[in-house]
């Protein structure tokens, strides 16, 4: 076949095709590089095609190419555990953290400090050699602090040590931290409440006995008061994804919150209207109804719950977007539907 035929010839699209005789094979280009190992091998890869053929032999590296190589790394390497010494020397000195005042913006410094602390600490391992460098002496003296914006960003940076990591988690519980995010979140008010009952939640979650301490020293009691107050919604939202974790995996804070008769603060709050916390206070009044003392609690006239859960699962906004919302409803109004008829009888109820 004439060779400019084929070259003229219409392609055809999804058909195989296959480079001409004069065509030069395309060279597979090394992955790029994720760490320093892997870029040793990428820059060997890369510059393999241009060694003479079956010159395979690596000499001494000449002065030169070793010192641009070591620049080369140090100019994409971070000493990490210099960059949190120095946050850590910087959010530990008390004389400049105590100087920033109510409502003033963080100094330059102490802004990048709490930046570059939060930028690592992610990394489990980087977490737990930020506490044994001594990195949790920043917390008395940050949450100690009148600025709002200090207390805040401390809690960031407890909330992600904590996050899924029992060890940072029983250190926390050791310096008695838990204890005083609890204290603060009967204080604080909106963003730096936020932040603050997110620490709560790293803190305890998956770990036991800071689930045990949170119940002993009024955690339900501070969770329950947050629910049932004009808290700002994320805040509140967060606080009851931690109650429905605890009534669902710890007893002893179940069986606290049903003391506290939290059904009538859900009931109470579903019948103000529906905001982002609804479908989380529907969960918990859910996986609450197995036990009869809660659905005596629901069953309480002055909450006419039914008729507040019927109201409130006609709302249209329920049949499109919040359908396990609406299911929710369903489902308790189906258990309340089969508990016996309560009558009012001289202002009691009579069963």
């Amino acid at each position: 076949m004439d060779q400019n035929n084929e070259e003229n010839r219409p392609s055809i699209a999804g058909a195989l095709t296959f480079p001409s005789r004069n065509e030069q094979p395309v060279i597979p280009q090394p992955r790029q590089p994720r760490n320093l190992q892997g870029l040793l091998r990428f820059a060997m890869e890369a510059t393999k095609a241009e060694d003479a053929p079956g010159n395979s032999q690596f000499g001494p590296m000449d002065e030169e190419r070793r010192k641009f190589l070591e620049e080369a790394l140090k100019s994409i390497t971070v000493n990490v555990a210099e960059v949190l010494q120095n946050g850590i020397k910087v959010l530990t000195d008390s004389e400049k953290i105590k100087g920033i005042q109510l409502g003033e913006s963080l100094p330059e410094d102490v802004d990048v400090a709490f930046n570059n602390v939060l930028e690592y600490i992610d990394d489990i391992d980087v977490a737990n050699d930020f506490y044994k460098m001594g990195g949790f002496a920043m917390f008395p003296i940050c949450y100690s602090s009148e600025n709002e914006e200090v207390r805040s960003r401390a809690s960031q940076i407890l909330s992600e040590l904590c996050q899924n990591n029992p060890y940072c988690q029983a250190r926390a519980l050791e310096c008695g931290l838990l204890n005083v995010v609890l204290h603060l979140a009967s204080t604080e008010r909106g963003q730096v409440l936020a932040k603050c009952v997110s620490a709560i939640s790293a803190a305890t979650r998956e770990f036991e006995p800071a689930c045990r301490e949170l119940t002993a020293q009024g955690g339900c009691e501070t969770l329950t008061h947050l629910l049932g107050s004009d808290c700002p919604s994320i805040a509140k939202t967060r606080a009851a994804f931690l109650v429905a974790y605890l009534c669902q995996h710890y007893p002893d804070a179940r069986e606290k919150f049903i003391e506290l008769n939290i059904a009538r603060t859900i009931a109470e709050q579903v019948k103000s209207g529906r905001d982002n916390t609804t479908e989380h206070l529907l969960s918990i009044l859910h996986s609450l109804l197995g036990d009869s003392r809660v659905k005596q609690q629901c069953q309480d006239p002055a909450l006419d719950l039914k008729k507040v859960l019927e109201e409130h699962s006609k709302r249209p906004e329920l049949e499109e977007e919040y359908i396990e919302e609406k299911q929710y409803c369903k489902s308790i109004l189906k258990i309340l539907d089969g508990l016996p008829q309560v009558e009012v009888v001289n202002n009691e109820i009579d069963r």
